[in-house]
């Protein structure tokens, strides 16, 4: 009788432990993927003897680089970059990445006048002369010129409504259109409408609002739990998700506690809850870096990594792929993403999701 039990007891326990471990062939069909969760920026202007550049496509091969101004020096320099790690990551994955800048417009604008391209206007002075004809063909020229240099997604734009005056990093900086949600609105959807004729996603942000806070998540831990107003932070998301205009959401690294106690970048309630479940937006979404104080310092790289990812995330975002100590952040991020998934703290269905909407999103720019 004893025998009997015991066996019975180790049937189960086996049992148990096979149910635990994931299925060999979904975790075969999605390992070679898995670099296209992540959106990589480098150093360097060229291709040419950049082994950053050269790791993050061959061998993370990660689904999207980020530029910033450090990698652009001008119109000639930037088509050849462009050109150059496109035709590395075919040769290395198969596929080309997704190209991805913050091009806001005013001061945060990688295509910069000092790399000798034309002055653009920021989103307050566009919001302050509150004509949304001409905010779509300013949206129209700065996608055309993205697009004309090989760049297929725009970070923006920012959808923050910037009622706090005393904000420094949204409202101090020309990000916000404006103070009332209806103007922030419908200059979004204007800018959305000249960066799709242009053949250019885009990505609102930062979810679920960085206009009413005091801090700047770059620094460190920002809690937005007394300022936040929801009625106001989340009318233009839910108006433009719901007429079909937003490719990708960006989140934010602020602390909404009647949220949930995390940054909403990690946050399950906010992402899964309130942006998928309360909003119904089934795109793409990205996390803003997670490289920032916010999130690097309280958190930890590798862990803010699953965090996000099982939060709902879709696209991590890795501003600076060299970690203080000298390693990969993206190396490390998807040996994260392999052993979370591996030992079960990573859901594998939620990877195979997040991999079906990039690839929708790569559709639609034309990523090949």
């Amino acid at each position: 009788m004893v025998v009997r039990v015991v066996a019975v007891v180790l049937a189960i326990l086996i049992g148990g432990c096979a149910l635990l471990r994931p299925d060999p062939a979904r975790l075969a069909r999605v390992e070679p993927r898995l670099g296209d969760l992540l959106l990589v920026g480098v150093d360097g202007t060229t291709a040419d003897a950049n082994p950053e550049l050269e790791r993050v496509l061959c061998e993370t091969r990660a689904g999207g680089i980020i530029l910033f101004g450090r990698n652009i020096t001008g119109s000639e320099q930037l088509r050849a970059l462009t050109t150059a790690l496109r035709e590395r990551a075919q040769a290395c994955a198969g596929r080309a990445p997704l190209v991805a800048v913050d091009a806001e417009g005013g001061e945060v604008m990688r295509l910069s006048p000092a790399a000798g391209f034309t002055p653009s206007l920021s989103h307050r002075e566009l919001g302050e002369s509150n004509d949304v004809a001409a905010t779509e063909l300013e949206a129209r020229r700065i996608g055309g010129a993205l697009r004309a240099h090989g760049i297929d997604w725009n970070l923006g734009p920012v959808v923050d409504v910037g009622y706090n005056p005393a904000n420094p990093v949204i409202v101090g900086t020309g990000r916000s259109f404006g103070a009332n949600p209806v103007l922030v609105t419908n200059h979004a959807r204007a800018w959305i409408q000249g960066m799709h004729a242009a053949g250019v996603r885009v990505a609102l942000k930062h979810f679920p609002g960085h206009g009413s806070s005091f801090g700047d998540t770059h620094a460190g831990f920002v809690d937005v739990t007394p300022t936040a107003d929801r009625d106001i932070e989340l009318a233009p998301y839910r108006t433009l998700i719901a007429e079909g205009a937003v490719d990708a959401v960006m989140t934010a690294h602020v602390v909404n506690r009647d949220l949930d106690a995390h940054p909403a970048t990690l946050s399950h309630p906010t992402i899964t809850g309130l942006l998928r479940r309360q909003l119904r937006f089934d795109g793409v979404v990205v996390t803003d870096d997670l490289r920032m104080g916010a999130i690097e310092q309280h958190y930890g790289f590798e862990d803010a990594t699953i965090m996000a990812l099982g939060a709902g995330a879709d696209v991590l975002l890795i501003a600076e792929d060299r970690l203080r100590d000298g390693r990969s952040a993206s190396v490390v991020a998807l040996t994260a993403i392999r052993r979370a998934l591996a030992e079960r703290r990573l859901d594998l269905g939620r990877v195979e999701q997040a991999l079906a909407r990039i690839s929708a999103l790569r559709e639609r720019a034309g990523a090949r």
